[in-house]
């Protein structure tokens, strides 16, 4: 099989999987969802520690983002080995999946609001 339809499978592949785990996991957590009520006083923590985890994954996300890229790269300029093969599409696999079930325009937005007091909750300090 010649290397450009190779890498172009690999991408595929990788971004079929990964949209078929978003669904699943977007499914079942949907269908989990316990909504337990946290305290007024708890509010603000959660918010600061949510931007925080958020921050965190969006930044992991780039980093994958850039090993498949990296990966493709290395993929492209190779003899098509199976390794190379498989490390492609799985690193196509990580991002999409870190990006999407994030919402990080939605999650973003919602810090936004709550630093400048427009949500119906009160931005206190402890």
């Amino acid at each position: 099989m010649p290397t450009n339809y190779l890498v172009s499978l690999s991408i595929l592949l990788g971004i079929f999987i990964s949209v078929l785990l978003v669904i699943v996991i977007d499914y079942f957590s949907k269908k989990s969802f316990f909504g337990t009520p946290i305290s007024i006083e708890k509010v603000s923590f959660c918010f600061e520690e949510g931007e925080k985890q958020l921050n965190k994954n969006l930044r992991i996300g780039f980093w994958t983002l850039l090993m498949a890229i990296g990966s493709t790269v290395v993929l492209y300029f190779s003899n098509g080995e199976a390794i190379l093969f498989f490390a492609t599409t799985l690193f196509w696999m990580l991002p999409i999946p870190l990006f999407i079930l994030q919402r990080p325009f939605k999650r973003k937005k919602i810090y936004a609001l709550y630093k400048k007091n427009q949500l119906p909750i009160e931005n206190r300090d402890f």
